[in-house]
């Protein structure tokens, strides 16, 4: 996996360019945002009122 690559260790082996760096901040902001509001969609349909 490709994130597993560029996380571990100290981040020596971290994208040199800032912007490669700020994308992949971003895409995993936004994926585990989307993954947050999708299991409290998911608890909401499930829990009754």
């Amino acid at each position: 996996m490709a994130i597993t690559e560029i996380v571990r260790g100290n981040g020596d082996d971290a994208p040199p360019r800032t912007g490669v760096r700020i994308a992949w901040f971003v895409a995993i902001w936004s994926l585990s945002t989307c993954v947050f509001f999708g299991a409290a969609s998911l608890l909401h349909l499930i829990v009754p009122r």
